[in-house]
């Protein structure tokens, strides 16, 4: 049954193919002919197999070596693209720990990796600047837009941004003077471009996403044409989406965009844009408080860069004032979102005139970034009359207030002999923004049992570190009280600020007649409403009462009564950790209960005799 299957015969053995010659089999082995023997070996298969092998040896060391040469190129142009982001150097350790593989996924991504790897004899490298993921002090930048605006090549569109390179001295262009405009901007990736459109279907226009409207826009958005199309549409008319592109640009991009941004005139292009939305009488709030929106988080996006701080102290304290004055006007933004901009570019202010490269006023004496060679162009002017920047800031939040619309035609002044009683609240008007949020969200404000927490019991660490987001996260009461932090925050940067100038009491300047005016205004009935938030949710704000109590102390500033007397300890779980004291002779243990030592008695003190002890038996 198996004849169909089974040869019939056994092959005989001269039939198979030696794949392997016998000559090539090394001597010691078994069935090794003759090595006298002249027999001419017959073609086999061993030599394509001998370069299989070196072959493969030839690619394995291959391997080895491109394994030990990329990543050293990749470490550099990774280097490159740290230096052409402004990656702060806090967060460069970090960056530099990461994978070859992410590095190598980020430089593809960003478009900026070179073939050729710099050699000795190339230039120096840019210095390492700082572009700030969170603001931090503003440097030398190394982009020089004086190079752009020579004789070859001239701003397109001149106005602010040309006059105000024209009119500042040498220590002004501190930030645009380090070097030469050699950096390669990196383009954002659009995954959408790889993918082929040979075939794409046809897709109404109506039906097109507000997404793929943006991955639109963005194509071929250059710094000139994103100028030219914000300088020649009014804000009413503008396209909210083209000013959401300029500040995902001016945010992720490289410097040298936002410089070829500035120098094209796009920061007198933005300047005016905020001009028109805030004159409008009644805006829109589909377009023209979205519009105001944007735009100030464009404002924001400068402060990441060297070259935008430098846009943003060119016309200080141009839109600073306006923004204030708005913040006063009974045309305020609603949205809390767009008031808390308002403040936070208050406290961009301090990162755009860094205390390091200001002037040294008092009597506290610091190393200026002037003292040493190498930072000898960070020296920042401040903007005239002012000496100091607390001045500046004062003359800032003393903006005076708008009239309300519906005022009357001829203002009412009081009496003589009133307003001789009057007592200055220079402050009053900023307060009184403080006062709405108290009075807007009053239900907030239901723990009458909270203390001011005393500062030095107060773990910062546990406070500050960040939380999932929770069910009271989101709504309109927590975005409310993260407004009242940042004023909070923006209080206490600037008592920090007058209290580096340490001038005498009695000084107009000084951090005592500063908190003086603060309490005079209305600042002790903020304080005593707003710690009664919750402080499972809102402890930043708690920290942020602490720290201005701190400030107040420092300043040798008398807290109230009403204030002094709710200072108290923290909740336990952010106090700190305090070792416990035992002492060295006790041989019990820590868990039992102290006992109270009897004093011996004074001398002459008769007592009475211990009571008889009586034993009563039952039987």
């Amino acid at each position: 049954m198996f004849k169909g299957i089974l040869p019939s015969k056994r092959l005989p053995p001269t039939e198979f193919t030696m794949l392997t010659s016998l000559g090539d089999i090394s001597n010691g082995k078994e069935n090794v002919p003759d090595p006298v023997s002249t027999v001419p070996a017959k073609p086999s298969k061993v030599t394509p197999h001998k370069d299989n092998v070196k072959h493969e040896k030839s690619k394995s060391m291959k391997a080895l070596q491109d394994f030990l040469v990329e990543p050293v190129v990749t470490n550099q142009a990774f280097d490159r693209l740290l230096d052409d982001l402004q990656i702060p150097p806090t967060l460069r350790p970090k960056l530099a720990n990461m994978d070859a593989t992410v590095k190598a996924a980020m430089l593809k991504s960003s478009q900026v990796m070179t073939t050729n790897p710099p050699t000795a004899a190339a230039a120096p490298s840019t210095p390492r600047t700082v572009r700030k993921a969170r603001s931090i002090e503003s440097i030398a930048s190394p982009h020089s837009p004086l190079s752009t605006m020579g004789s070859d090549s001239q701003p397109r569109r001149g106005g602010l941004w040309g006059s105000a390179f024209a009119g500042k001295s040498t220590t002004d262009l501190h930030a645009v003077d380090s070097s030469e405009k050699s950096h390669g901007r990196g383009a954002s990736l659009d995954a959408t471009q790889t993918l082929s459109r040979a075939h794409a279907p046809v897709i109404p226009v109506e039906l097109v996403s507000s997404k793929s409207k943006e991955k639109a826009l963005g194509k071929g958005m250059t710094p000139v044409k994103l100028c030219s199309m914000l300088a020649s549409s009014s804000s009413t008319t503008l396209d909210v989406e083209v000013v959401k592109k300029l500040r995902l640009m001016l945010r992720n991009e490289a410097a040298s965009w936002t410089e070829d941004f500035l120098c094209s005139g796009g920061y007198s292009a933005l300047l005016t844009r905020l001009n028109e939305i805030l004159e409008v009488e009644w805006r829109e709030e589909q377009h023209d408080d979205q519009m105001l929106h944007e735009l100030l988080r464009c404002f924001k996006a400068l402060s990441t860069s060297s070259i935008g701080c430098f846009a943003l102290r060119s016309s200080c304290p141009t839109p600073f004032v306006q923004l204030i004055s708005l913040l006063y006007s009974d045309k305020k933004p609603g949205d809390v979102a767009t008031r808390q901009l308002i403040v936070e570019l208050l406290l961009i202010l301090f990162d755009v005139y860094p205390a390091s490269s200001l002037p040294s006023s008092g009597g506290r004496l610091r190393r200026e970034a002037w003292e040493s060679s190498e930072s000898s162009s960070n020296v920042i002017t401040l903007p005239m009359p002012h000496k100091n920047f607390f001045s500046l800031i004062r003359a800032i939040l003393l903006t005076p207030a708008p009239p309300p619309t519906e005022s009357p035609a001829c203002p009412v002044s009081p009496h003589a002999f009133i307003e001789s009683l009057h007592r200055p609240r220079i402050y009053k008007s900023y307060l009184q923004e403080l006062c709405d949020v108290c009075r807007d969200y009053f239900w907030v404000f239901c723990h009458p049992n909270n203390t001011i927490w005393n500062l030095p019991e107060v773990d910062e660490g546990k406070v500050e570190k960040p939380k999932a987001p929770g069910g009271m996260t989101g709504g309109v009461e927590f975005e409310a009280m993260g407004y009242f932090t940042t004023h909070l925050k923006l209080i206490n940067a600037i008592s920090k600020s007058v209290y580096d100038l340490n001038l005498a009491s009695e000084h107009e300047m000084s951090a005592r007649r500063f908190h003086t005016d603060l309490f005079a205004s209305g600042l002790e009935r903020i304080i005593l409403i707003s710690r009664k938030a919750s402080t499972a949710y809102y402890p930043a704000l708690h920290l942020e009462l602490s720290r201005y109590i701190q400030w107040a102390s420092l300043a040798k500033f008398e807290l109230p009564w009403t204030v002094s007397r709710l200072i108290g300890p923290p909740p336990l779980a952010l106090c700190k950790m305090k070792p416990s004291k035992t002492s060295k002779g006790d041989s019990h243990s820590p868990h039992n209960s102290p006992t109270k030592k009897r004093a011996a008695p004074p001398p002459g003190f008769v007592s009475l005799p211990p009571p008889n002890k009586v034993e009563i038996k039952f039987e």
